[in-house]
């Protein structure tokens, strides 16, 4: 199965020109826009989320906002919603639950934002969906393979983290994000998803985090994916007429309306339960 990036995820939004001649001064049109990102991921956590503006392309410093009002509500599959908490604490544009919440698999979880300015934010309600059983991890010198149960009840969408670690701190040396969905092993008890791009040698561990996914966060990650991969192969290249063809970022919108003017925002809020499993070599 072809890999999509092979690279820890980044959040940049940030579009790469280059001119064949001189450089030519152009007004800014940058209009910053809300950003926001934010996960559940089942059991007792910590929900946390991040809120910001986006900054020109030039600029290095994020733009945090710290005033948002946001509000975690959950609904269960008779339909009774309720709201788990009003209560957080921000840091520089992150904010983290005052205190644990318990997720439960099944229902259905969003959050609600307000700005200072009165812009409101609703995400999608996604379903938790249930934690999947890992049974082994299989690294080689041809393959980083893991193997694990597929519901059979459901079309799943996967992000699969390898984390290699080469001594006994516990610091990751190597990270490998992989998506995919279960199109070809539907329902397999031993289901099995490679990477082969990068081979690895005598690790000390290997630990694989398996989140399933919403569609719509799905989609997300694979625009991000796309994005960043197309940053990477062009920026090295030389500067020439060709560099104006070259796609633009793709469209980084998720799964949060802005319902003050009907339309999306950037980023997302993903609902998703993550299985780690550990190996030592």
């Amino acid at each position: 199965m072809k890999s999509i990036c092979k690279l820890s995820i980044y959040l940049s939004i940030s579009f790469i020109l280059s001119s064949c001649v001189d450089e030519i001064s152009n007004p800014s049109n940058f209009e910053p826009q809300v950003f926001i990102s934010g996960f559940l991921t089942g059991g007792t956590e910590y929900v946390t989320i991040k809120i910001q503006r986006t900054v020109p392309v030039d600029e290095q410093n994020l733009n945090p906002i710290n005033d948002a009002l946001i509000s975690l509500f959950t609904k269960d599959p008779n339909g009774s919603t309720e709201l788990l908490t009003t209560s957080f604490n921000v840091d520089n544009g992150t904010y983290k639950s005052s205190e644990m919440i318990t997720s439960t698999i099944g229902n259905l979880y969003w959050i609600e934002i307000t700005l200072a300015d009165g812009t409101t934010f609703i995400s999608d309600k996604e379903i938790l969906k249930p934690a999947i059983i890992i049974n082994d991890i299989v690294i080689t010198n041809e393959t980083n393979r893991v193997i694990f149960s597929d519901p059979i009840d459901d079309y799943n969408f996967y992000l699969i983290n390898f984390l290699f670690i080469y001594d006994g701190d516990g610091d990751v040396n190597l990270k490998i994000n992989e998506l995919t969905n279960d199109v070809l092993f539907n329902g397999n008890d031993n289901a099995t998803f490679d990477t082969t791009d990068f081979f690895v040698y005598n690790p000390h561990e290997v630990r694989v985090n398996i989140s399933n996914l919403n569609y719509s966060t799905y989609q997300f990650y694979l625009n991000q994916f796309a994005q960043f991969e197309n940053q990477v192969n062009n920026v090295g290249s030389e500067s020439g007429p060709g560099q104006l063809f070259l796609p633009p970022p793709a469209n980084l919108t998720g799964n949060i309306m802005n319902t003050s003017n009907n339309k999306r925002a950037l980023g997302f809020f993903s609902v998703q339960s993550t299985t780690q499993f550990i190996k030592n070599y």
